[in-house]
Order: structure tokens, then C-alpha cells, then sequence
């Protein structure tokens, strides 16, 4: 039984329909236990009330911690996770089951679902991330090697500038996908289909459950939130997967035959079917169309959504098929991230013999203005000795490096860990306790 049969919609058959609701069943699936963990929080409400028998919610309970913990199959008759979670209590609850969802709409619960979800995937990315950085600050090679624009050698830099630029993006990212993870504390279940909740429910109490926050009232603007959750996802992963893209095309380079001034770690390059000599760096190839996969997915948030009125549409449901399983491919594809930085092997000597004499030109023009103080004039002389052929004085330039302080981000990690594990759990707890009483 669908959740809406009953309603003035009538029932029948589409094969067209059917198709396209089944990927949002599979998709679903990975929400199971996030829809088992709002109903439960919803119900321990209504129990604590007395707007539900207590030995109705007791039934209830013991149904949603088992799909909580062992999740359920779902099946595309029943549309998606809401239909199947509903149909499943009813069947292990009986007839106390019916009130399981009461007042409540599939809108708002699939936006505190993905909120959930959201959560525990931005958890495991900063997690890749923070581990990440302490890998490249804890390498200790050094050296020389050339910087580059418009793809030609432009000053020479340290290799610990270098590797301290990388570690910026990473720690960059982190803060700016905490921020994102901190504002999805704000539950969003009490909005109904966008016009606000019949229920007479305080969603402040529910919230306070597992340490959440009720401070939006406005029930249109919470549920355009939803839409506005991917894009504030997306645009983080975007402008981070970008930086990495860039990083990867430099050490695929920095790898390549013409310089091999680095070695990428085995698991991270391939070799050729036909060429026994080449060494591919297919992992970071793969990890840049994954990057404008991610692109492809800014695009379809922006268009699917453009000119909607305010609440949900049905085609929106699109979004949430294509963005979580590439969310999910992300987190497999980040854990490779340590790994991949602490194999790259850095050949110093290499790097310094391939800096080639005219790389040392601003330093040069910056010596002749020294003696003479008129950038113009020595800026000129400079490019007169590289005309004609004459050796400029090399340089070792300096270690220009930020500190990044690995301890806060710990510290902020522990804290995002303590609402997805501690809080979480106790709640649980209590849920239990309730039903073994």
C-alpha cells in the first residue's frame, strides 16, 4: 500500500512511472536508517506527550530500532523509503504502526534524511582530509623545482612551499565543508510540505534529542533549504575538487618522461596494454573526470531548480538519485588521499638540474636594482643578459610556508564525531531502556 492511497489521487499502472521510481528505491536504501532515526525521535515525542498509547509506542519503538540496526528491503511498488519504512512498521507493529507518520509529509522527511546522510558523509571527507594534511606535514623532503604560468618556468619555489600550498587546500576545504555540516544541524522536520505542521509538535524538543537545532519557524523558507543544501555541498566540493584537479595535472607532469622530478606510488598508476615502458597516472586522470562529474552535477542542481515556486517538486527527486551515489564514490575516492601524498618519492636533484637559467630572472632584476634603484632599468638589463646568452646567479629561495594547526582540526573533528556516534547512540539508549521497562 502506497502512503497517499486513500487520498483523491487514484491508483493504476505505469511502466514509464514504475521505471523511474525504481532508481529512487535503490538510492533510497542508503536512507534507511536515517528515516528509522527521525520517526524514532518524531514517536519519542508523541510518547512523551501521551499523544500515542505508550504501549503503541513501545511497538513502534521496537519496529524502527530494528530497521534502525539491521535495515529493511525495500520494494518499488511502495515508491520509496517513507512508503516501504511505513508499510514495514505496520507489518511488525500492527495496527499502532498506522499513527507512525502522522501529520507528517515525505518532503520534510526526506530533507532530514539527506541531512543526516549529508552529515555522516561530510564526517568521513573531513576525516580523508584531516589525514591527508598530517601526511604532507610530516614529509620531509625538500629542495627546488620550477613554478610555472602559461605553462612555461617562471620563478623556482621550494618543494615545502609546494607541499605546504597543498596542505592550505585540504585544510581549507575542511573548515569550509564544517561550516556546511554545522548549519545541517538545523532539523528540518516540522515544515510539512512547506506550509508549516498541523501536529502540534514542539520540533525545538525533537531537535534537542541528539543535539540538534529548531531556530528556523518560517515553514517555505525551511523547505527551500533542502534544495539550497546540495548547492552549498556541491559549490564546497566543486571549488576543492578543482584545486586537486589542478594539483594532479602538476603531478602528472611533474611525473611524466619529459621531467620525472616525482614518482607516484605504486596503486596509483597503471601500465600500458601495449607499451611495456609506460607508467600511466590513471588514478589522477580518473580523479579529474570525476571532477567534472561533480560540475555536471552544480549544473543539473542549478537546472532542475531554476524558475520552481517555493517548496518540493517530484523532479527533484533526480538530484538526490545522481548526488548521493557520487557522494558515496567520493568518500571511497578520498580515502585514497593519504596514501597516494605519502608514496610520491620527490627527486630534488632532478628538480634543480631542469631550472633553467632565464627562471632566475626576477631575482637577478632584483639584484640590479639593488645597485641601482630603477626597476625599469634593471628589469631591462636582466632581459639584455638573457638576450645575449650570459649565466644569471642562481638562488636557493626560501621555505614560505603557513602553519596549519592539525590540533583544532582534531578538536573540531572530535566534536562532529560526538553528534554522529555519541549523540546519536545515547538516544538510542534511552529508547531501549524504554521499551525493556
Amino acid at each position: 500500500m502506497k502512503i497517499w492511497s486513500g487520498s483523491a489521487a487514484s491508483e493504476g499502472d505505469n511502466s514509464a512511472y514504475d521505471f523511474m521510481v525504481k532508481k529512487d528505491i535503490n538510492v533510497d536504501a542508503y536512507l534507511v536508517r536515517y528515516e528509522a532515526l527521525h520517526l524514532l525521535m518524531y514517536n519519542f515525542y508523541l510518547y512523551n506527550h501521551g499523544i500515542i498509547k505508550k504501549e503503541d509506542a513501545k511497538k513502534i519503538f521496537i519496529a524502527l530500532i530494528k530497521a534502525y540496526e539491521d535495515g529493511i528491503k525495500l520494494n518499488e511498488s511502495l515508491e520509496d523509503v517513507h512508503g516501504n519504512m511505513e508499510y514495514y512498521i505496520i507489518e511488525n507493529a500492527g495496527e499502532a504502526g498506522r499513527n507512525l507518520r502522522m501529520f507528517m509529509s515525505r518532503n520534510e522527511q526526506v530533507h532530514t534524511d539527506f541531512n543526516f546522510f549529508a552529515m555522516e558523509t561530510l564526517l568521513s571527507f573531513q576525516k580523508s582530509i584531516l589525514e591527508t594534511v598530517k601526511v604532507i606535514n610530516n614529509i620531509r623532503q625538500d629542495g627546488v623545482l620550477p613554478g610555472y604560468t602559461h605553462f612555461r618556468q617562471a620563478m623556482p619555489i621550494r618543494y615545502s612551499t609546494y607541499l605546504n600550498y597543498i596542505s592550505e587546500i585540504f585544510t581549507s576545504a575542511f573548515y569550509r565543508l564544517n561550516d556546511v555540516f554545522n548549519d545541517l544541524l538545523e532539523l528540518p522536520l516540522g515544515y510539512g510540505s512547506g506550509f508549516g505542521s498541523v501536529s502540534g509538535v514542539d520540533f525545538g524538543e525533537v531537535a534537542s534529542y541528539i543535539g540538534m537545532k529548531k531556530n528556523i519557524r518560517n515553514p517555505l523558507f525551511e523547505s527551500t533549504r533542502y534544495i539550497d543544501t546540495y548547492i552549498n555541498i556541491i559549490s564546497v566540493l566543486n571549488q576543492f575538487l578543482i584545486d586537486i584537479s589542478r594539483i594532479f595535472q602538476d603531478l602528472i607532469i611533474f611525473s611524466g618522461d619529459e621531467m620525472g622530478i616525482i614518482r607516484l606510488p605504486p596503486g596509483y598508476v597503471t601500465g600500458s596494454s601495449l607499451m611495456p615502458n609506460k607508467v600511466n597516472p590513471d588514478f589522477l586522470e580518473i580523479f579529474q573526470g570525476y571532477v567534472s562529474r561533480s560540475i555536471s552535477l552544480a549544473s543539473l542542481i542549478y537546472s532542475t531548480t531554476i524558475n520552481k515556486t517555493p517548496g518540493y517538486h517530484r523532479d527533484f527527486q533526480i538530484i538526490k538519485d545522481e548526488f548521493i551515489p557520487f557522494l558515496i564514490d567520493l568518500k571511497i575516492i578520498l580515502n585514497g588521499m593519504p596514501a597516494l601524498f605519502n608514496g610520491i618519492e620527490f627527486d630534488s636533484e632532478k628538480a634543480i638540474n631542469m631550472i633553467k637559467n632565464t627562471t632566475y630572472a626576477t631575482y637577478n632584476s632584483r639584484l640590479e636594482f639593488n645597485k641601482t634603484q630603477n626597476w625599469k632599468e634593471a628589469y631591462k638589463d636582466t632581459g639584455n643578459k638573457i638576450r645575449n646568452g650570459i649565466q644569471l646567479q642562481d638562488y636557493i629561495p626560501e621555505a614560505e610556508t603557513d602553519h596549519l594547526d592539525t590540533k583544532k582540526m582534531d578538536d573540531v573533528l572530535r566534536e562532529n564525531e560526538k553528534f554522529i556516534y555519541s549523540n546519536i547512540n545515547d538516544f538510542i539508549k534511552k529508547i531501549k531502556k524504554i521499551v525493556e521497562s
